[in-house]
């Protein structure tokens, strides 16, 4: 088994716009999506609309308590992070791949995965700049804890109804993350 082990970053507006300008998420924050509509009208912009085929939307509540990324896959579509949760849970960090799912693959295949190919946010709730965002689709993530002996941390996803989870074959790798 070979681990990649994995230094989570603080969620900070800097780090989010840097995800976003790679294409891997969209953030949803104070002043990103305003428009000027003239005085007496509003104006409405459609960020993104799901994929035929998954599904209307649903809300789901997800409480993590594992500390392997053993749900790490991608999906086919959207999915929004709603990190409303209570800070005073077990730390939770969200491993996001900086490849694509395909490039992921052929690293894994060819045993030259690196720690480099991920960044790991150490999850911040509550917070309008880096809390809300867009997953994009296509996009390898999963969440873990650090087991601290406090209740396990739950957060809210929406994304179609009928979205599947095809998980990442991660060979003989495994991600863990390392000791802060």
């Amino acid at each position: 088994m070979k681990i990649i082990g994995l230094s989570p970053v603080e969620m900070t507006g800097d780090v989010m716009e840097v995800l976003e300008r790679r294409g891997l998420i969209t953030r949803l924050c104070p002043n990103h999506d305003e428009l000027a509509p003239p005085l007496g009208e509003i104006a409405v912009k459609t960020l993104y609309e799901p994929k035929e085929g998954y599904g209307a939307h649903k809300l789901i509540s997800v409480t993590v308590n594992r500390e392997e990324f053993a749900g790490f896959g991608v999906h086919p579509d959207n999915e929004e992070f709603w990190l409303i949760g209570d800070a005073d849970t077990q730390p939770m960090y969200l491993a996001v791949s900086l490849l694509s799912a395909e490039e992921l693959d052929s690293k894994i295949a060819g045993g030259s995965l690196e720690s480099s190919d991920f960044i790991t946010l150490r999850v911040k709730y509550n917070d309008p700049w880096v809390s809300f965002f867009v997953m994009h689709a296509n996009v390898p993530h999963g969440e873990a804890i650090v087991n601290t002996g406090k209740r396990p941390p739950t957060f809210y996803v929406t994304e179609s109804r009928d979205l599947p989870l095809p998980l990442t074959d991660m060979g003989d790798y495994r991600l863990k993350v390392l000791s802060e």
